[in-house]
């Protein structure tokens, strides 16, 4: 049960977040897997009346796994590659959920509970797509599946967000086989009926993006399966979550069995051996109960959560249903290593690890033979893999870039090499694992004090200088001494001094290494370098650090929107920019007033004609700040009418940038020329439905657009000053 927390704010160490990776360099688009596990045996997962199987194979399947806590302040500590691998090789997981929080966290399915913007997906988006390329990474390259989780207890509510979501993932990922996708993590009081009209939009909507992957469906009364079914899409699961110390499986298993019966798809994607609300005592004979019934049932599951048991940010509470006990957060291999389970993460780790699978020779075991040998799995210093090749037998490698035919090692990765009498065998070949440094990250600072990546520009040793601090230490996480050089100087400098701000939170008195701003705006390339220690490659590795101006906005009231002719907004026109105060001059379209609608002491105040009005914002900038130019369109009335009439924009440097249709779950744009575009979509009503921002190339785009009704709509793109209006027809 994913129930009430409070929201949390950033745990900072002297302004560093703790995650163990860089998620600017992940890029799952050229991930390869590293290991065999159950993805090469298996690939993409789908269904068949009531079971979980393999589209590829027919065969049925059951993983077993984790889930991550939600993607919070506490939870965001452990998505990382290091995390994943750890998992895959100790607790020999088959899949990891991805619990992406939405924006609150209220178990009564309300708006309570608010989660910090810099980590809910509507507060930032981007944070939240960038650690799930990650993740997509670390899961192919450890070749498990990753469920992608909308972990909301609202998600009805949520629809144009969550459509629009999971239909760019699928468009991203739908050659990705390790994927599944969960689309409403635990409704509460939603019936079934209002559960399944919401699903069917949006798993039509990742249908439509190209991908078939298995998708998950929560049920009514937090996932406790009161109801399941009416969802008309194909390779569809219901979730089913349960914790042990509440729900005794005497209980609740009929619930399973009655959804089953009706020919469903069960995916238990979350449960615990406490209480519902996580902080109980761990019930281990309620669980072996539970965990016998999913063995014999074939019932995939995620074990809730991966995290220590001791949050030291926010509440401070404690979580029974972490799998690791104690305070500190468990992000690299070497505290992984040393870490201690929790009275629940001792029953979750022998449980798992008892029914891991050596999945290399599983799946060579599928075309056995005289020449055939047991998986090798060796470093890439080994140079040769001779020594375990049969005499008088010859192998085809399915990948020379990893081993030649003639069992020469080329690099890191698997290969299956085929030999003359068609057996099958499996190489896994290992990098010589590299050092880590948690902080060492490309940040964006801006004058007046703030970072990206939860970094702050601040003078840190008080020598009356500009800092922002790189890390928490001045050697890797595996020991060696680590020495960081900046490339261009003139911009920022590096040096190793006193932590002393109260702002050093943790780090206070302690000698860490700091980027020292000289005043200079630009980017820098920064150099870490750390020598080779025993079992571990020397570190090389460079990040960009920017110091730039911070953009300006006019606040939150000015916005895309829409008044009904003779209408009032007031306070849509402040008279200065939310930072610094500058004075902003408003234009409509392109002029100084509209016949459409005016500025009466700062209100919107709308005329008795149906139109669209683009209304610019701008005001100059300052010593910390850009000069703001900011553009919002405003229907007056209908907007169809409008379009009709030809009461819409025109301004001065207007061109055509693109034709526009409706085409398979978005918006099919053949643009004149590549660029970034704006595109916002009206109903004939008027109402603003949605916003999307996209990087045009020029001819043919395919932007997915999900939760909109049949019927007619207005589509504005703006690509730089030009502006168009397109009336267009939804089947």
């Amino acid at each position: 049960m994913t129930f009430f927390r409070n929201s949390m704010k950033a745990l900072v160490l002297g302004g560093s977040l703790l995650l163990g990776t860089t998620l600017a360099n992940a890029s799952a688009a050229t991930a390869k897997p590293l290991r065999v596990g159950p993805v090469q045996n298996y690939g993409v997962l789908g269904t068949s009346g009531n079971k979980v199987i393999s589209l590829s194979t027919k065969k049925e399947v059951m993983l077993r796994g984790m889930s991550m806590f939600w993607s919070d302040a506490t939870g965001l500590q452990y998505y990382n590659k290091n995390v994943m691998k750890w998992a895959v090789e100790n607790l020999k997981v088959d899949v990891i959920r991805y619990a992406m929080g939405v924006q609150y966290y209220d178990s009564q399915g309300g708006t309570s509970g608010e989660m910090d913007a810099g980590y809910s997906y509507i507060g930032s988006p981007e944070k939240q797509k960038s650690t799930i390329d990650l993740m997509v990474e670390a899961a192919i390259e450890n070749d498990i599946y990753l469920i992608i989780d909308w972990h909301s207890h609202r998600a009805d509510k949520e629809q144009t967000q969550a459509a629009a979501f999971f239909a760019e993932m699928a468009q991203k990922y739908k050659d990705v086989p390790n994927i599944i996708w969960e689309v409403f993590n635990e409704p509460v009081n939603q019936s079934m009926s209002t559960i399944a009209s919401y699903a069917n939009t949006v798993i039509s909507g990742i249908r439509n993006a190209g991908s078939q992957n298995l998708a998950l469906v929560g049920t009514p009364s937090w996932s406790q399966m009161g109801s399941c079914g009416g969802v008309n899409q194909t390779n569809v699961g219901y979730v089913f979550h349960f914790y042990a110390a509440t729900h005794s499986k005497n209980s609740f298993a009929g619930n399973i069995e009655r959804c089953r019966s009706q020919g469903n798809a069960v995916f238990i994607t979350e449960w615990g051996t406490t209480t519902a609300d996580g902080k109980g005592a761990a019930s281990e004979s309620a669980t072996n109960d539970w965990t016998s019934y999913m063995e014999t049932n074939k019932l995939s599951n995620c074990n809730w959560s991966l995290r220590n048991e001791v949050s030291t940010i926010g509440e401070k509470s404690t979580e029974g249903s972490a799998l690791f006990a104690g305070d500190e957060f468990l992000n690299t291999v070497s505290k992984l290593n040393g870490a201690t389970f929790s009275n629940s993460g001792k029953i979750v780790s022998k449980y798992l690890s008892s029914h891991g699978s050596v999945w290399a020779d599983t799946l060579a075991a599928s075309k056995p033979g005289a020449c055939s040998f047991k998986s090798a799995t060796v470093r890439t210093s080994a140079g040769s893999l001779a020594a375990v090749y049969k005499a008088g037998c010859t192998y085809t490698s399915s990948n020379p870039t990893v081993v030649a035919n003639d069992g020469t090692i080329a690099g890191a990765g698997v290969a299956l090499l085929t030999a003359n009498d068609g057996s099958l065998s499996v190489a896994v070949i290992e990098e010589e694992p590299t050092q880590t440094y948690t902080g060492f990250v490309d940040v964006n600072c801006y004058v007046g004090g703030t970072c990206t990546k939860s970094k702050a520009v601040k003078d840190y040793d008080g020598d009356g200088k500009l800092e922002a601090i790189i890390g928490s230490s001045l050697q890797t996480a595996e020991g060696a001494k680590i020495t960081f050089t900046s490339l261009n100087p003139e911009i920022i400098t590096i040096k190793e001094a006193v932590c002393t701000n109260k702002l050093c939170y943790a780090l206070q008195d302690k000698k860490v290494p700091m980027y020292v701003f000289t005043g200079t705006l630009g980017s820098a390339k920064i150099v870490a370098t750390a020598p080779a220690i025993s079992g571990y490659n020397a570190l090389n590795d460079t990040v960009t650090i920017t110091y730039a101006k911070a953009e300006n906005k006019p606040g939150a009231a000015f916005k895309a929107t829409t008044v009904a002719k003779g209408g009032t907004i007031a306070n849509f026109f402040p008279e200065v920019t939310y930072y610094e105060k500058q004075p902003i001059v408003y234009t409509f379209d392109g002029k100084a007033t509209s016949p459409y609608l005016s500025n009466v002491g700062g209100a919107l105040v709308a005329g008795n004609e149906d139109a669209i009005v683009a209304i610019t914002a701008t005001a100059p900038g300052t010593e910390s700040r850009l000069p703001m130019e900011l553009t919002v369109t405003v229907v007056v009335g209908d907007s169809l009418t409008a379009v009709n009439k030809g009461n819409t924009p025109i301004l001065p440097s207007r061109k055509e940038i693109a034709t526009a249709q409706f085409s398979k779950g978005g918006i099919v744009l053949n643009a004149a020329t590549s660029g970034l575009a704006t595109v916002e979509i009206f109903s004939a009503m008027g109402n603003a439905e949605q916003t999307i921002q996209s990087n045009l190339s020029a001819g043919a785009n395919w932007i997915p657009v999900s939760g909109l009704r049949a019927g007619h709509y207005i589509v504005r793109i703006k690509q730089d000053s030009n502006v168009q209006f397109f009336t267009l027809n939804k089947k």
